[in-house]
């Protein structure tokens, strides 16, 4: 259950996604009959209906209550996930990012919700194709999840208390881990796993065939875009795609730095995972998108056309999706594991409350008790003075 620190963040999250998912369709569904000079794809991309595919709008059913509903509740509970043990002032990337995966992996289930509720049965083999497809989306929550992520991360900075006097783990600064592991794990292993998939797509029977028998399972896990184009006698035929592993590597990596860098070993491991997922995600999409753009720049184009550009982003986000299962938990272990940085020098930290009691050093009541033991040739004199001048006076003669 939300704690009361939690519970501010929690409600934005889903509040603020249900109303999304019930205006964002609508309003593209608007613009799309208005006579503007943008068209109608763009207004679909950034504006995409919740249920429908980006490029063709459909209208808002009766069950976009309840698809509302499930998705903002989905949101809610990732969020709960991700701040219910993170110290104040702590993770604002990994929070930002870990609610953007909440309201992809959302979308994507919200969507395949109201996909099955109006399947008949029974199934065609053109059914499980679309099952997957839905089940793979999470296009509106990749648009959308910035806006939602943005307002929790303000929500929790105006909500949390620093100045707590109980001193719960919540208000002290805890022990930060080394961010550089778990983003180094990260990227390379999905680097790595990126290339694999373009060998595969390459070198397999059947892989690159149109007709096999592969189906969904081909086009997720061998992510098209993602197709090597290595032979053995020209090596370097294709430097785009050669160079896209490094690509993708490098902005998992970037991502989850900003993420670990300022988050406890232990606390944080739900945040991170998430926040790594979304960096999978996003850093597919966005290479996926890579060999479109420059194909349509050697042709003489300035920027590819939206239709044709969204469904290779929406095939990166699929394949994201599925590699975020191996990556986000290896970035966690890799995290838990890679030792607290300390804080020698650093601006801000703050000592555990209440600040312990100021004590008298023992050296200090030691070297006075040394001295006084131990007088010096000064003091010896004067002592040695005054003892004659007692002895003087006890022997003078008393008058008669």
């Amino acid at each position: 259950m939300p704690s009361s620190r939690t519970v501010p963040a929690v409600v934005v999250a889903g509040t603020l996604t249900a109303v999304l998912w019930m205006v964002t369709g609508r309003l593209g569904d608007w613009l799309s009959g208005m006579p503007l000079a943008v068209p109608g794809t763009v207004v679909r991309a950034l504006l995409p209906h919740p249920t429908a595919p980006v490029a063709a709008g459909a209208p808002v059913s009766g069950s976009t209550l309840l698809t509302a509903a499930l998705a903002g509740a989905l949101v809610a509970a990732g969020t709960q996930l991700a701040v219910r043990r993170l110290p104040a002032g702590t993770g604002r990337w990994a929070t930002f990012l870990a609610v953007w995966f909440s309201t992809v992996a959302a979308s994507a289930i919200a969507a395949t919700a109201a996909w099955f509720a109006g399947v008949t049965l029974p199934w065609r083999a053109d059914t499980i194709t679309e099952l997957v497809a839905t089940a793979l989306g999470g296009w509106w929550g990749l648009v959308t999840g910035p806006l939602v992520g943005l307002a929790v991360v303000v929500t929790r900075a105006l909500t949390d208390r620093r100045d707590d006097p109980a001193g719960t783990r919540h208000t002290r600064t805890p022990t930060t881990v080394r961010a550089w592991p778990a983003a180094l794990a990260a990227g390379a292993a999905t680097g790595v796993l990126w290339a694999a998939a373009g060998v595969g797509r390459t070198t397999l029977p059947g892989a690159a065939d149109p007709q096999s028998p592969w189906g969904v399972a081909r086009d997720v896990v061998l992510l098209p875009s993602a197709r090597l184009a290595v032979d053995r006698d020209a090596p370097l035929a294709d430097p785009v795609h050669l160079a896209l592993p490094v690509g993708v590597g490098l902005a998992v990596g970037l991502l989850t730095a900003l993420a670990a860098r300022r988050l406890p070993p232990a606390e944080g491991r739900w945040a991170l995972l998430l926040a790594t997922w979304c960096a999978c995600v996003a850093g597919a999409a966005l290479a996926a998108t890579v060999p479109v753009v420059a194909s349509t720049v050697a042709a003489g184009g300035l920027l590819p056309d939206a239709g044709r550009t969204l469904p290779v982003l929406q095939s990166g986000l699929a394949w994201g999706l599925v590699c975020g299962v191996l990556v986000a938990p290896l970035a966690v272990v890799v995290h838990r594991a890679a030792g607290a940085r300390p804080h020698d020098g650093a601006e801000g930290v703050e000592e555990p409350w209440p600040a312990p009691a100021a004590a008298e050093p023992a050296d200090q009541h030691d070297a006075g008790v040394a001295d006084t033991a131990h007088p010096t040739p000064d003091e010896r004199s004067e002592v040695d003075d005054a003892t004659t001048d007692a002895h003087e006076r006890d022997e003078a003669p008393a008058r008669v």
